[in-house]
């Protein structure tokens, strides 16, 4: 069945829709989280529950992990549905809140080269919709904006999608993010030839698109922003179509762009002699990062890093002598 609309009809219903409505009024997002409470109402009616008490056996039998399903899915799916069950104990109600989770293994992720920036790039500037509509040809154009938005500024995916126009600057070439990660806010500030191309796509959707809307990048239906899905399988379909696809051992996200920005920029400042001591925690703030450390992590286990560390190394030599041919 189809969730947008959706009406609940459980015997949690209520509890749910009063649940959201004080997240998002508490400034939360809560978009994801809702859609999973909708599924939860959806599998809770089909099951025929009548009395509103979650019961350590319905939460096991929602947790049980699905064919095909990451264990970080079934972990969201079950870590929402214990908030629910946090806010009804508050309101006098019983709840069975558990407390164990899956955890998913930390992925090395891929980080672009030049080549390969370059080539998915071009894909993506020569995309052409099979669709003669007229709000499929805006969205060419929206792709090669976002996608290098998100690269030239190290930006989430939600981050660059959530953008309203009345967030971004084209005047001073500067971007506001609101309600990120951790509910954080920064303005992050853009480059000069990004931000003179974000002011022709921004041209372009008005005056030969005339498209009015308070997202910068809005989906088919303009009232809207384009959704993380869209954003996803352009990226994807466009990936599959470089030459570097086929050899590629890891399967590229739109995330691998942010990491990829990270990664060029410390090893730009390694190769010039600039102390990233000194610039991590600048990076780590335009990245909206918690702390230095967070930023540093996009870092490891780059075959890149191992490179420029060993050019700029002056000191191991003296720590670790080279050991001579007879021993």
């Amino acid at each position: 069945m189809k969730i947008a609309g959706y009406q609940y009809q459980s015997c949690f219903g209520s509890y749910i829709e009063q649940f959201v409505h004080e997240k998002k009024e508490a400034g939360f997002i809560y978009e994801s989280e809702e859609w999973l409470l909708k599924h939860f109402d959806v599998f809770c009616f089909q099951k025929g529950i009548s009395e509103p008490l979650i019961s350590k056996e319905l939460v096991a039998e929602w947790g049980t992990l699905k064919d095909n399903e990451e264990m970080v899915t079934c972990s969201k799916r079950i870590s929402v549905v214990r908030q629910l069950g946090l806010y009804m104990i508050s309101l006098g109600m019983e709840a069975y809140t558990p407390n164990r989770f899956y955890k998913a293994a930390k992925k090395v992720v891929h980080i672009f080269s030049d080549e390969e920036i370059i080539s998915v790039f071009k894909v993506i500037d020569e995309y052409v919709p099979a669709v003669s509509g007229v709000s499929f040809h805006r969205l060419a154009v929206e792709y090669k904006a976002i996608f290098r938005l998100i690269y030239c500024c190290g930006l989430r995916i939600s981050e660059a999608r959530n953008l309203c126009n009345d967030d971004v600057d084209l005047k001073h070439g500067t971007i506001r993010i609101l309600h990120s990660k951790g509910h954080k806010d920064r303005v992050v500030y853009l480059a000069d030839d990004l931000t003179e191309l974000l002011r022709e796509y921004s041209l372009i959707l008005s005056s030969v698109f005339h498209c009015q809307s308070v997202w910068f990048f809005p989906a088919r239906e303009s009232e809207k922003q384009l959704s993380t899905v869209t954003i996803g399988k352009r990226f994807r379909e466009s990936w599959a179509k470089t030459p570097f696809a086929e050899n590629c051992d890891r399967n590229p996200t739109v995330h691998c762009l942010r990491h990829s920005f990270v990664v060029k920029r410390m090893n730009m400042w390694m190769e010039e002699g600039v102390s990233l001591k000194e610039m991590l925690p600048f990076l780590s703030k335009y990245l909206g990062h918690t702390s230095p450390d967070e930023t540093f992590y996009y870092y490891h286990q780059i075959d890149s890093a191992f490179r420029i560390i060993r050019c700029r190394d002056k000191s191991s030599v003296k720590v670790i002598p080279e050991v001579p041919s007879d021993e």
